[in-house]
Formats: C-alpha cells, structure tokens, sequence
C-alpha cells in the first residue's frame, strides 16, 4: 500500500517550525524528546512533530503559542473596533455637513473603495510562488516585535509567517480577516444609515453639472438591478417625480451599500474560510529541508531495523544466528572531535574491528549511527578531547549508540585524569551514568574485550 503523510494541525507545524527557529540559535538537548518520538509513532514525519512538541513543552514555546492564540479574539475584536469607526466615517462622508445628498456620489464612495481593495486583494492571492504574508500579516509582526508582548510574541510570530508562505494561506487567512473588517464596516454604515434617515430629514437626488441627468439617471437603474435580485428595496423613482423620490433613494442608497458594499465581502469571506480549511488539511513538513532531513537521519539510526515484507522474512532464530558471528568479539574504535595531532591508540586499531575519525558535523553523526545500525558491534569505544567541554554532538552519539554498550576514552592521558571528574559528572547529569570512561588505553583495552 502507498505510503501517506500524516496531516498535522496548523498548530502542531507552528510549533515544529519555532523550535526549528529556536534550535538554529540555541543548541537544545533532545535526547528524551528523541526517544519520545520514536516510541510514540514508526512515521518520520510524525516522530518530527513528536519530538518538537516535547521541546516546545520543555523551552516554553507551547505557551507562547497559547498565548498567540488567546490573543487572536483580541485581534479581532480589534477589528470589529476599527471597523466600527470606518463605518461611521463612511456614513458621515456620504452624509455630508448638508441636509442634501448626491445618491450617486454617495455610493460611489462606498463602492470605488471596495472594488479597489477586492482587486488588489485578488492580485495578492494570484500571484505564483510563495509571497509574503501580506500588509496585515508584517504589520502584526512589527507589532509584536514592539508591543509589552514582544517576548512571548518573537519566538513564535517569525514561524507562523514563514509557514503561512510556505502552504500559501496567508492570502486567504489574512485575507479572510481583511474582509471581515470589510463586511463589518458596510454592514454597520447600512444600519447608521437606516438610523439617520429614519431620525432626521435629508434631500437625497442626483446632481450634476456637466453630465446628462438621463444618463445619472440610467446609471441608477442598472445600479438598482443586483439589490432588487436579491429582494432588497431599491426602486428608482423617475426623474418627474418629487414626492417620496428622496424615501426611496435613501432606500436605493442603504440597498447600494449592502449588494456591492457588504456582500461581495461576505462571498469574499466564505470562499477564503473553505480555501484556507482545504490548505489546512493539506499541510505537510518539507521533509527536503536540510534540518528536517538531518532529523530524519538521526531518527533512522535510533530506530531498530523493520521488516517490510513478512513473507519473505527471514525467521528471528535465523537472523540471531546470521548475527552473531559478526558481533561475537568485535569492538568498533571512533576518535570523535580530536585534534589533528591526536593519534588513536595503536593498540586499540589493531585490535577493533574497524575505526574511524569524524569531527562531529551532523552528516558525519548520521553516517556513523547508520553504519551502527546496519552492522553493530559487540562494543562501541569512543575516544574524545579530554579539554574538550561535552556537547549536544556527544550526547547524541552515545544516545544514537545506546543499543550498543558504549565507553568514552579521553586523550591524551596526561591531562585525562584531571578531566576525568568532569565528564563522568556531566554523564551523571545527561542520564548516562552507565557509560564507562576511562583515562587510560589499557583499561579501555580490557573493557573492549570483556566488556
């Protein structure tokens, strides 16, 4: 059966994405996060996710991000707010300081407004590749990085923007909030306008100098087709006709508002949450990502070898007896982050089944783990730079290694019983107490013997 990637929520990629932010700056120890993910799911994209949900849990960013989505109500109350003062605005621009108003003029204002930020919106949500997360999505960022809430706000905003470019939602959730206000704002100058017109007593008609009435006229009409198909009141009276022309323009006017002011912001809104949903339910990690592959790889060589094909399985007591001859004996001999005048112990490469060098980058560790993990030897010694302070590269090979009883070897042997306190406390403190470390070549001799 084809393989499927797991769907994950935007929450749980926003997470992943943060502590990938935060591992960039800060190196972070994942030994139990690790062991966490690999016993939680047997899918890499899923051990991925398992893994930066426990360090989020453990550096915080899981609260950060609770509080970022606490603060979204906010943000659209916020909205609702602006929206309310926008419409009242619009409803004194279309009032005038008067008590006569160009109907026609007066919905121009509200629709010119509208076409050009649907246009503009639209063009936004066009264009190929991944853009940016749009004017609402940077200003909240600048905000965030700005406001009381700059430090619960800089560890995950940059994340969640980077994510929404890359599955290409921020056109639609931010552009779903765009027209929220939008709606909101029409829908409140429809009501401030029924409110005005029914509390006080305004002239409403079409004035012009230069144009032909007929045509202001005309223009009214086709203008009153789309309100009256959706069954709002928008008569236009004939140019004859005075008593109750400005009742049932102010009707037309309100209508106006609605059908292209409103509603196409609403239609707008819809369309935006069912293409967003459809995104949401479609994201998935870019496993292509050097970070995500080096994970992949780390993972690889913890996880114990699987059988794909069951029928064709070798039997478990065929497989013990294929294995044990290559690990009867053997002991592998790796000289990690040594300087280049460091030597291994000639005594031990002669004796290990096979050594080697490596200077700690990411790819290396990977190869070793996997070549542990394809062919494991009876005992693993590891020689490290007794000056040197442990790290996150160590502890992951010995974690990586951990099926495979493990020892340290520090050099050079003169200043490796002053360190020898300080490694085995910093075993002590990683969890790793079992791990044996020596000072001298000849105990570790005897140890990659006879264990």
């Amino acid at each position: 059966m084809p393989r499927h990637a797991p769907v994950f929520s935007l929450q749980d990629l926003l997470l992943t994405e943060a502590v990938k932010d935060l591992e960039a700056a800060t190196p972070l120890q994942d030994e139990r996060a690790m062991r966490a993910a690999v016993a939680a799911s047997p899918q890499r994209e899923a051990r991925i996710v398992q893994r930066a949900l426990t360090l989020a849990a453990d550096t915080g960013l899981d609260a950060d991000a609770a509080w970022l989505r606490r603060a979204l109500p906010m943000l659209g109350l916020t909205a609702v707010a602006a929206g309310v003062l926008f419409a009242a605005l619009v409803t004194m621009s279309l009032l005038g300081d008067g008590r006569r108003i160009n109907a026609l003029a007066a919905l121009a204002l509200l629709v010119l407004p509208n076409l050009a930020g649907i246009a503009a919106w639209a063009l936004f949500a066009a264009l190929p590749g991944r853009g940016g997360a749009g004017v609402l999505g940077h200003a909240a960022a600048w905000l965030g990085r700005r406001g009381p809430w700059q430090r619960r706000s800089a560890r995950v905003a940059p994340a969640a923007l980077r994510l929404l470019d890359a599955s290409r939602l921020a056109p639609w959730l931010l552009g779903g909030l765009n027209h929220l206000l939008w709606a909101v704002a029409y829908l409140l100058a429809a009501l401030g306008l029924v409110a005005v017109l029914s509390l006080s007593e305004y002239r409403l008609g079409f004035e012009t100098t230069i144009l032909s009435p007929q045509a202001l006229h005309e223009t009214a009409r086709a203008i009153a087709w789309l309100p009256a198909q959706l069954g709002l009141q928008a008569r236009v009276p004939d140019a004859a006709e005075t008593a109750g022309a400005s009742h049932a323009l102010g009707w037309w006017l309100i209508s106006g508002t609605l059908a292209y002011g409103a509603l196409p912001r609403l239609l707008l809104l819809a369309l935006c949450a069912v293409v967003a949903r459809a995104r949401s339910a479609a994201l998935a990690l870019d496993t292509q990502d050097p970070y995500y592959r080096t994970l992949i790889n780390r993972f690889e060589a913890l996880a114990p070898t699987q059988v794909i094909d069951a029928e064709h399985a070798v039997p478990q007591a065929r497989r013990d007896a294929m294995a044990a001859p290559a690990l009867g004996g053997t002991f592998a001999l790796v000289g990690f982050e040594l300087p280049p005048e460091s030597e291994l112990p000639p005594s031990l490469a002669a004796d290990a089944a096979w050594s080697e060098r490596i200077e700690g980058r990411g790819d290396e560790r990977a190869a070793l783990l996997q070549r542990l993990a394809a062919a494991p030897p009876a005992r693993l010694l590891l020689v490290c730079h007794a000056v040197s302070t442990p790290d996150r590269g160590t502890g992951r090979i010995l974690d990586g290694a951990r099926p495979v009883p493990t020892a340290l070897l520090l050099l050079p042997a003169a200043l490796a019983s002053t360190a020898l306190p300080r490694w085995r406390a910093w075993l002590d403190a990683a969890g790793r107490a079992d791990v044996p470390v020596f000072a001298e070549a000849g105990e570790a001799r005897r140890w990659s013997s006879h264990g």
